[in-house]
């Protein structure tokens, strides 16, 4: 890949032109639609902004995505746009943190992992539920076979991630022919999905039993599934369980996911004490749930020791995933998989307001040799 032209500058006339340049060489990846959907995501950011700020934060953000990794969103909810190149360098953005993922893990496994009925079929006794996959028409008797014995469920594409796509849907008083049609619909759905994200190869989607929450952690937002994301490293035999973080639930809204608001409350990860305030991608900070009422700074997260025990037993059984994000819930059959992530967000750098990339490297023994994610 011919870069040349990239260079480090904190002059943002000199980012957008750089940008443009990249853009120009690059008809492929930046396709009208790709455009498109990278202005529709900074307009939501900036709903105020005039025509001309969007425009130029499109090709700043596209210089931030070639020179730091990172995404528009990480470009926002970590306030790129305050922090110096030095400050900059120091994150874990998504593709920097693709570069180390793929060192940590086996590349050709990752499907292991990017699929949830894959994952799902690896540790299925660890989920306590059930979940089936469905294609197509071909799948509906076994889609039939589910709602005898759960009328409510939740769907998921069976490879996207932070919340895309997921919705929790019933088969309630409906008829024989009324049921086919819905399944129908699903399907039809799961493609529509995938061209949003243009993803179009594998449209299947993933049917879940409803998880039950325990009380202990629904007093926060009852409505949403309110779990806890735990990374593991495990480096020469050893698995530690890096930056813990809790994800609540706001405005009684079912997803814990970035649109509706969720926070992220950092974990001790020796005590399962939350030891920050929640804190959402807009930069809201919040010591108490603003809707339940409930302190998050000094909430001590039940059965914790239980929970690092079944983290260190299912990383046992991936030996080729050196790293995993795994998200856990404390259902009332006690804690469960509800997925686990070949990478996902390093959320800790959100909340704790600093980029981690040096502490990462120091507990993992490694670091990029290249100065760009792309070179390497």
């Amino acid at each position: 890949m011919n870069l040349d032209m990239i260079r480090i500058t904190e002059n943002q006339d000199e980012m957008i032109s750089i940008a443009k340049e990249i853009v120009s060489i690059m008809p492929q990846k930046y396709t009208p639609k790709v455009m498109s959907m990278l202005r529709d995501t900074l307009e939501s950011r900036l709903p105020s902004s005039s025509e001309k700020d969007i425009d130029d934060y499109l090709y700043i953000t596209i210089y931030h995505y070639w020179v730091y990794g990172c995404t528009v969103d990480e470009y926002f909810y970590y306030e790129f746009y305050n922090k110096t190149h030095n400050e900059k360098s120091k994150y874990m953005t998504l593709r920097v943190r693709w570069v180390y993922m793929n060192y940590l893990n086996k590349e050709e496994d990752s499907h292991l992992l990017f699929n949830k009925y894959e994952t799902y079929q690896l540790l299925k006794e660890y989920y306590r539920r059930d979940v089936i996959m469905c294609r197509s028409i071909d799948d509906y008797p076994v889609f039939l076979d589910f709602i005898t014995k759960h009328k409510e469920f939740v769907v998921k594409p069976s490879d996207l991630s932070g919340g895309r796509g997921v919705y929790k849907t019933d088969v309630i008083g409906l008829n024989e022919e009324e049921i086919r049609t819905f399944y129908l619909k699903l399907i039809n759905e799961a493609k529509n999905t995938k061209e949003k994200y243009l993803k179009n190869t594998d449209c299947s989607i993933v049917i879940e039993e409803l998880i039950e929450q325990d009380d202990s952690l629904a007093v926060f937002n009852p409505e949403s599934v309110n779990g806890v994301r735990l990374p593991t490293v495990t480096i020469d035999g050893k698995t530690h369980f890096y930056q813990p973080w809790l994800k609540i639930g706001r405005g009684g809204n079912f997803l814990t996911s970035a649109v509706f608001g969720t926070m992220d409350a950092g974990i001790d990860a020796q005590t399962g004490i939350i030891d920050t305030p929640g804190m959402n991608e807009s930069g809201e900070v919040w010591s108490v749930h603003p809707d339940s009422g409930i302190n998050i700074v000094g909430f001590k997260i039940p059965h914790w020791q239980q929970l690092l025990d079944l983290a260190q037993e299912c990383a046992s059984l991936l030996p080729q995933f050196r790293y995993i994000g795994w998200d856990f819930v404390l259902s009332k059959k006690g804690w469960c998989i509800m997925e686990a992530n070949y990478s996902g967000d390093f959320m800790w750098q959100l909340y704790r307001n600093k980029g981690m990339k040096k502490e990462f490297e120091d507990l993992i023994g490694w670091k990029m040799n290249k100065e760009f994610w792309w070179q390497e």
